[in-house]
Order: C-alpha cells, then sequence, then structure tokens
C-alpha cells in the first residue's frame, strides 16, 4: 500500500505541476480589443453637365437650366463621415484658338465666379486654373449628410481671336472635398 501511496501522490503532484505550469501560460498571452474608425472623404453634386451654348463678345450665362442666374441651381451633397471643406477648380477652355481662365475677360480670356451658400446672390469665388482651389462652403463646412447649394456664372471673353473662333470649345470644373 505505501508503494501505491507513493504513485497515487507522485501523480497527484504531476498534475498539480501541470496545471500550475499552464495558468502562466495562459497568463502570459493577454489579448488586445481594436476598434477603429475610418474617415471618409466623400461628395456627390447634382449636376455633371453645362452646355452654355453660343455665345457673344462679354456674353454673361448663369449655371442654371435656363442659362439664367438661379442661384441654388447645382447642389453638393456630403456623403462621407466627417465635415468637409469643398473647394473649385476650372479649365482653360480647348478649341480653336484656346480660351484662357482668367480674373478679368480679355482677348481669348474668359471668367468663371461661383458662389457660396452662405452668399446666394453674390458670385464672389473666383474659379481658377492654376494649382489653386478656391474654397466655395461656409466657414464651417459642410456636415455629414448636409448639402451646399451653389451655381457658377461665366462670361466671355471682351474680342474673340479670329475667324476661326467659331469652334465649339470645351473644359471642365472640378470640386474637391477635404477634411474640415
Amino acid at each position: 500500500m505505501k508503494g501505491f501511496r507513493r504513485i497515487a501522490l507522485s501523480l497527484v503532484l504531476a498534475v498539480s505541476l501541470l496545471v500550475g505550469s499552464a495558468l502562466p501560460l495562459v497568463a502570459a498571452n493577454p489579448t488586445v480589443s481594436i476598434t477603429v474608425t475610418a474617415e471618409l472623404v466623400a461628395i456627390t453634386n447634382s449636376e455633371d453637365t453645362w452646355g452654355i451654348g453660343a455665345v457673344v463678345v462679354d456674353d454673361v450665362k448663369y449655371f442654371s437650366v435656363d442659362n439664367v442666374q438661379d442661384d441654388d441651381y447645382s447642389q453638393i451633397t456630403n456623403t462621407g463621415s466627417v465635415t468637409v471643406d469643398v473647394a473649385i477648380q476650372g479649365t482653360d477652355l480647348t478649341g480653336t484658338p484656346n480660351w484662357t481662365l482668367a480674373a478679368t475677360t480679355a482677348a481669348d480670356q474668359y471668367t468663371l465666379f461661383a458662389n457660396k451658400q452662405a452668399t446666394p446672390t453674390v458670385y464672389d469665388v473666383e474659379v481658377k486654373s492654376s494649382a489653386e482651389y478656391n474654397d466655395i462652403t461656409a466657414a464651417a463646412g459642410l456636415a455629414v449628410d448636409g448639402t451646399n447649394d451653389w451655381s457658377m456664372n461665366f462670361t466671355a471673353p471682351s474680342s474673340f481671336g479670329g475667324t476661326e473662333d467659331g469652334n465649339e470649345k470645351s473644359g471642365t470644373v472640378t470640386l474637391v472635398a477635404s477634411k474640415h
């Protein structure tokens, strides 16, 4: 019986050592839960084309259905997950000859101005063709799911370049959103 006690005691001691040594392994491997939220900057715009049509020298046209002043013709919607600022940039108009986007009209130079929602009847945001974008949202930015009504006005050059200037011209306006 003494031999059996020794064996039983040895087994109990061995099991105790195994269980005791397994516990520190579990405690040495804690986990860390990770949560993250992506900040998505995204916008949509209700209008994607503007067919101005034929113009004469110094002609002024508005971004609207009938080329008349409509201060809230187009609508930007913040479809992202953070408040954004929206900026605008244009391009020169390509054709023969090209028309340059400028701050004032001149020979073969046209202007393009946008309005902010905060100033709907004032077209005071110059649309530039350089690397500079100008903001068209209110100072507080555009909140998630928020909308910004806006429009543009176009002024034709003060003189046209030549006899071949009857050609159609085209360009683009780009809206860029950035986190406010």
